[in-house]
């Protein structure tokens, strides 16, 4: 009779513990469509042709002087070296 009651009591258990609440891994989520966003626009503006800055510019080195000066369209050139001296003047008008 022990016997019976000991194999009861151990079915018992081993049938409690395969009938409790078994934790299932979540199923996998689908994947989520993330498209790349769209690629910017490359400008198809040309940039402006780039033009001489109007000022003043001297420069001096062991050759000689150079000095240049431009306002708008005007536009003065001296340069002086040891060997020879030359001057020019444009205008545009």
């Amino acid at each position: 009779m022990k016997r019976l009651m000991i194999t009861a009591g151990v079915l018992a258990m081993l049938f409690a513990a395969s009938c409790k609440d078994k934790q299932e891994a979540p199923p996998t989520p689908e994947p989520v469509e993330n498209p790349a966003p769209p690629a910017t626009p490359t400008p198809t503006t040309a940039a402006p042709a780039e033009e001489d800055p109007d000022g003043t510019s001297i420069s001096i080195s062991k050759d000689g002087v150079n000095y240049e000066n431009k306002n708008g369209d005007s536009e003065s050139k001296v340069s002086v070296s040891g060997k020879d001296s030359e001057v020019e003047i444009k205008t545009k008008e």
